[in-house]
Parts: C-alpha cells; structure tokens; sequence
C-alpha cells in the first residue's frame, strides 16, 4: 500500500468536478459542507452547485426534477440520511422513474463511530438493493472511488455509490477499468484454490491482513476478491463463484439482508458460505470504530478464526 492518505469523497467529488468544468449540463447537489473538495466545486462552479440545506428528502426530489430537465445530477450527504431517510423518495423518484441521478452515500458502516445508531449506516446496503432499476457501487480505497466515478458519468439511470468517511490508503493491488466495469477485482489469486473471501467497502482491509497473518501451510488456499458493483450482480462473477468450495462473506452491515443474501442469491445451495457482518441490533457503545468492529465479531482474529474453521471443514 501507498502511504499516503486520502478521502473516499474527496477522490469522488474531484473527479466530477474535472468533468462538469466541461459538461454545464452536469450538477452538484449537497446537503453538506463537509468535504474540501466541495469548496473548489462551489467556489468555481457556482451556477453548478447548490447546497439545499439539512433537507435531504426534498434535496432527493429537487434532483429528480433536474433529471427531467435532461441534467446529469450528483447528490451528496452522510448514507444514513441519504440512504434509509430518503428511501421513499429514492423509490418513487429516482428509481421508479429511472432518473439519471447519482447519490453519493458518505460514511457507511460505523464510519461515524460515537455517534450511535442514528448516525451508523449498517442497514443501507440491504435496503437499497431491494430497489428496482439502480445500480450499486461500494469503494473499498481512494482510487476505486475515482474510478467509479468516472463510471458514473457513463451511467444515465439511477446509481448509488456508498463510500468509506475515513482517509485511507490505497490497496497494493491496483484498480482498473476493467474492474471497473466487470464490477470485482480480486485482490489475490491462486490457480488452484478453493475458497474464497469475499467483501466489499474499507472492511476488505482486515480481510487481507487476517489472511496474511494466517499460518496457511499452502499460501493459494484462497482467494480474496472485492465486490465493487453489487448491483446490477456481475455476471462473470457468478461462474467464478462456482468454482469455490467454500466463500467467506466480510461484511460491515446488519446480518440481515447482506452481503451473505446477495452472494447466497448467486451460488448454489451446495457451496458452504460462511458469514461474517455485525449482529442484528443495535450499536450504541461509544469505543471508536476499530474496538466496535472487533467487539461485534469483525475483528482480524475473528477473521483469521473462521479461514482456520473453513481448512479445517
């Protein structure tokens, strides 16, 4: 990995600001001054911004009206709000229309650690992916988030793209286009392994550390891909998963409705998949993210617990 550090949004926003200096046909929408790159984008583009105040649900359905007007429109604010407080409108605006408009859904998982259960974003994914005609993209470092942005400029129906708030490093193994656009990169492989781990988001970062901490007495065991577009599912991604004997799924949201249902929908029922995501309930402990990941099941040891457990099976 670089050392350097860089933020999800900031990598997000800047790309699209390059393109709508080009394209005045391109809009930002925000309901929040958080993020540095915004300034440049409202300080020099200022007939392209608009920040709609803490109102994300009427920001939702400014957008889609903008949309209609034939506008390629970006949306912005914390994924709680953006994504499970506007889910309505999400539903019977942008997607039910099927409005080229791009929600950028900031801080998912326990990104917002101590701020509790209104502020955590662990149930956004298995909600919105139970929403017909959109597509779902989750950036696991600074890099893919500008890849998929790019991505996004391409797309002219609904997309959701769920970042990490934290600045982070990139992965050693670089994205690219065809990442991209195949919607997974694997982050190791081997020719002849049988397993796999699977997961999407920052949370990838303790997958690759528990594997490599692991004392494997064969290092191509297995495998460890991340799922950049969960919907719609990658087709080739469903013969590779085929292959497997046996898939951990690590996941920082709810049990319910995650990345466990999304991969169980695309294999068969006779490959074992053992899951790894938060409990179903409620967090309101405030320790900071890391000991909150590793409280609630998601911590590297745990991780490396169940690769011994699917050797072992």
């Amino acid at each position: 990995m670089s050392n350097k550090l860089f933020f999800q949004r900031d990598s997000f926003i800047t790309e699209i600001y390059k393109a709508a200096k080009k394209n005045k046909n391109i809009y930002f929408l925000s309901a929040d001054f958080g993020a540095p790159a915004l300034d440049q984008f409202r300080q020099n583009l200022k007939k392209q911004f608009l920040h709609l105040g803490i109102c994300e649900q009427n920001m939702v359905d400014f957008a889609c009206g903008m949309a209609l007007e034939n506008k390629k429109v970006y949306i912005y604010a914390m994924a709680p709000f953006l994504a499970l407080r506007c889910l309505e409108q999400h539903k019977t605006a942008t997607c039910l229309m099927n409005l080229n408009v791009c929600s950028i859904i900031t801080g998912i998982g326990l990104s917002y650690a101590n701020s509790g259960p209104t502020h955590y974003s662990t149930e956004d994914f298995a909600s919105l992916r139970s929403l017909p005609n959109c597509n779902i993209y989750t950036c696991s470092d600074p890099q893919a988030a500008t890849m998929v942005a790019k991505e996004t400029l391409k797309i002219k129906t609904p997309v959701f793209v769920r970042l990490d708030r934290k600045a982070s490093t990139n992965l050693a193994k670089k994205i690219n286009v065809n990442d991209i656009k195949r919607g997974f990169r694997f982050l190791k492989k081997s020719k002849n392994s049988k397993n796999l781990i699977l997961s999407q988001g920052t949370i990838v970062e303790r997958t690759i550390t528990a594997l490599n901490n692991a004392k494997l007495k064969k290092i191509n065991q297995f495998d460890i891909i991340d799922l950049i577009r969960a919907k719609p599912f990658p087709e080739k991604l469903k013969k590779i998963l085929s292959k497997y004997r046996s898939i951990l799924t690590v996941d920082e949201q709810t049990s319910v409705g995650s990345l466990e249902s999304l991969i169980k929908e695309n294999t068969s029922s006779k490959q074992k998949i053992l899951p790894m995501s938060l409990p179903d309930k409620f967090i309101f402990e405030n320790l900071g993210r890391e000991k909150l990941l590793d409280k609630y099941g998601l911590s590297v040891e745990n991780i490396k617990k169940n690769i011994y457990k699917i050797i072992k099976s």
